[in-house]
């Protein structure tokens, strides 16, 4: 298996997770602040200083398994921004329900949680 980078895209803030070949679960990493970062600088640092062989990334999908609004930024970012800058595999995930996972209760980000149930659901499936 490679290093993987998973990353649970959102309109301002973006939760980035690690899975390491040699470490047999993923962990949470960070989570950027689009509005105070450059997100495609932050995620090339992590993907350099990481050997990151692939990237994971959640797909935003409906309930009624139709694509969302969520789901043209996604697609946005995968062609205007990691195509553009990374030459490395992109696998989209189906994340339904990961963020549901996470308990919401406070006002915690946990954007990097659900990019680490992401490569969860990818390596689960691998």
């Amino acid at each position: 298996m490679n290093n993987l980078l998973g990353i649970d895209f959102g309109e301002r803030f973006v939760g980035i997770a690690i899975k390491k070949n040699n470490i047999s679960i993923p962990y949470a990493h960070k989570i950027i602040d689009t509005k105070n970062t450059e997100l495609i600088s932050e995620i090339k640092e992590t993907v350099e200083k990481e050997g990151i062989s692939k990237i994971i990334i959640g797909y935003p999908i409906g309930l009624s398994k139709k694509p969302s609004r969520m789901s043209k930024l996604v697609d946005n970012f995968i062609e205007n921004d990691l195509k553009v800058n990374f030459d490395l595999p992109i696998k989209k995930v189906d994340e339904r329900l990961t963020s549901k996972i996470i308990d919401h209760s406070t006002d915690k980000r946990y954007d990097d949680l659900s990019a680490v149930k992401l490569l969860e659901t990818y390596c689960s499936n691998e």
